[in-house]
């Protein structure tokens, strides 16, 4: 059994999965370009590109419960036009606040979108498969990402701010479609739906050493990971490249990720979780530290190639961690109080950059983004352990 098993799920789990990544990731290598170009400093750019993150934060544990409540399909479908919509409301006007408004409720879709797929796909694969399958997400992710950073550079570019905003909102209706038969008959769906089982509060009280366990990691991770993404177009920002060169740097790490996911699945599956998680973060942080000696195009393509392959064997690893964690009963509210804490890193990324870039200092971001993802892979090895087992 392997990724051919996985193919009947391509179109009802991944594709939304996709959809919802590809519109993340365009508002994420365009909206720190678009307001620093506009005159705003790094500060603003930066809270404005974590406000995706705090959208989900703010969701998580609604998300979850109507997950377990509604079902997948129908939290999947009313997140993607909850995107579509923050997309439009953002082509309407360049002020900061509408922009910031915007991304808070297109990133709250977008944990929609991802919780909602990911406890449809939690329930269905079986546990020899779940490190492959979890990595497969995290590998359409990657190609997605690097799709969205590649297209919106070039449409910042050709055709400014508002379409590339259009285009950020087009690419999360692709989903939808791909939704909708669950959405009309959700009793067709593997997840559970409707009032019998555990409420969330008795979900979270009865796996809160679980749950800690596995979000405190999740929180580090994507501290790291988010503030990576706003980072590195500030990096280029600060070498005066072109909007359409710096996407091109940030999708160079992105390439690297898309290579890389089959064989963290692999790993996870056959070797444990650590053996691909230990080496994967180590090198995401070795790359943020190497861009503390470089001050070039080439130097920071490397930096971000470094960080691309620590990603892409990590692809998949939280998810594959929170998965094995989860109990039988409340999946989707387990998922969700463990996605709380992991979105809290992903507004502390932008956070990190935000505070420490305002004081003109972009070697000390990446250091302390580094600092965040080694303390992650001590807790990971010293108090979760192994969870394949």
């Amino acid at each position: 059994m392997g990724f051919r098993a996985l193919a009947p799920y391509v179109w009802p789990i991944y594709g939304p999965w996709m959809s919802a990544s590809l519109g993340m990731s365009l508002l994420l290598v365009a909206l720190p370009i678009i307001l620093v170009g506009d005159g705003h400093g790094y500060a603003v750019a930066s809270i404005v590109a974590g406000a995706g993150g705090a959208g989900a934060a703010a969701v998580a544990l609604p998300v979850g419960w109507a997950t377990d409540r509604w079902g997948p399909a129908r939290v999947g479908a009313g997140s993607l036009l909850a995107m579509v919509g923050s997309a439009a409301v953002m082509m309407a006007s360049k002020s900061v606040t509408i922009l910031g408004f915007g991304h808070f409720v297109f990133g709250a879709g977008a944990l929609g979108v991802t919780l909602s797929r990911q406890a449809d796909l939690t329930r269905r694969i079986p546990l020899l498969l779940r490190g492959r399958a979890m990595s497969l997400m995290g590998g359409t992710m990657r190609l997605t990402g690097l799709l969205g950073t590649l297209i919106g550079g070039a449409l910042l570019d050709v055709a400014g701010a508002r379409w590339t905003f259009g285009a950020a909102g087009l690419g999360a209706a692709i989903g939808i479609p791909a939704v909708l038969p669950g959405a009309l008959k959700p009793e067709r769906e593997v997840a559970p739906i409707g009032a019998g089982g555990p409420g969330l509060l008795e979900v979270v009280r009865a796996n809160r050493r679980r749950l800690m366990h596995a979000g405190i990691f999740g929180m580090a991770a994507m501290t790291t990971r988010e503030g990576r993404r706003v980072l590195l177009p500030l990096v280029g920002v600060a070498l005066d490249l072109r909007p359409s060169t710096i996407g091109i740097l940030v999708a160079a790490g992105y390439s690297a990720d898309l290579i890389l996911f089959p064989l963290s699945g692999y790993i996870m599956d056959r070797l444990g979780r650590l053996a691909a998680m230990v080496p994967a973060y180590g090198l995401l942080a070795l790359g943020l530290l190497s861009l503390l000696l470089v001050d070039s195009t080439t130097g920071v393509l490397f930096s971000g190639l470094m960080m691309g392959v620590g990603n892409g064997l990590s692809a998949g690893s939280l998810a594959t961690l929170t998965g094995d964690l989860a109990p039988e009963e409340g999946t989707a509210s387990f998922l969700s109080g463990v996605a709380l804490l992991t979105d809290v890193g992903r507004v502390l990324g932008p956070l990190v950059v935000a505070v420490v870039a305002s004081l003109g200092n972009l070697d000390g971001v990446a250091a302390g983004l580094a600092l965040a993802m080694i303390l992650g892979l001590i807790w990971l090895v010293t108090v979760v352990g192994e969870t394949s087992t």
